[in-house]
């Protein structure tokens, strides 16, 4: 089951990017709920033989992914309401992604998360000026999500510091495509769209996503093959 989903994946997430290069809006419509669902499945098939030590791997994962399908379903909707509820759903799973790492925090030193809160901080402040200073409740999700997405970085470079894991090079890997492509979504939708904006912006979030579930996945795939 595992190789079917994870081949089923792959030829969705191309026929998605072929949509969006194309600008199909019907095959991208179509197409984008069924991308984490399937990520879900691949990842859901490769813990499940491994339950007992992966229980919380497979709930934390299967629910980063499933606020993940919704966040996906609601940027298909227009407006500015559907797209703020949508980046709280990305929000929701990027703490489930983060809470299967936040371990790491246990080697790091005080002046080691004094820097990452004042480096944080400096791309908070150099994102919300690109995006042109916005105003009200966007203003302020802008703020909110940027400090949760600068923390999954910041969780992936602590991470790969405490473990030096392939697991954790994964997860930092992930993390910043998923700082890339939220950051390009960001700009098309507060300043302006760029040649194939749509298409990167997806490339970037399929790979996020998909190098995320692997970090998670790992670990388990190497204990049960006794690596």
């Amino acid at each position: 089951m595992g190789y079917v989903s994870a081949c089923l994946f792959i030829v969705i997430s191309v026929i998605h990017l072929a949509g969006c290069i194309v600008e199909n809006t019907k095959l991208c419509t179509v197409t984008k709920p069924m991308l984490m669902p399937l990520l879900a499945l691949t990842a859901a098939s490769v813990l499940y033989p491994h339950f007992q030590d992966a229980k919380l791997t497979l709930v934390f994962t299967l629910t980063a992914l499933a606020w993940g399908t919704a966040g996906d379903v609601l940027l298909l909707l227009p407006g500015e309401k559907p797209f703020i509820a949508g980046a709280l759903c990305f929000l929701a799973g990027h703490l489930f992604w983060i809470g299967q790492f936040c371990s790491a925090y246990a080697s790091l030193s005080a002046p080691a998360a004094a820097a990452g809160i004042v480096c944080i901080a400096g791309l908070l402040t150099a994102a919300y000026v690109m995006l042109g200073k916005p105003k009200g409740v966007m203003g302020a999700g802008v703020i909110v999500y940027g400090a949760i997405l600068c923390t999954l970085v910041f969780t992936g470079i602590v991470s790969v510091y405490a473990a030096h894991s392939r697991s954790a090079v994964l997860f930092l890997s992930g993390a910043v495509l998923f700082l890339v492509s939220d950051s390009m979504l960001g700009y098309t939708v507060m300043k302006k769209t760029f040649p194939l904006s749509h298409v990167l912006i997806m490339f970037t979030y399929i790979a996020a996503q998909t190098l995320l579930t692997a970090a998670a996945v790992l670990p388990h795939m190497q204990s049960a093959a006794g690596l």
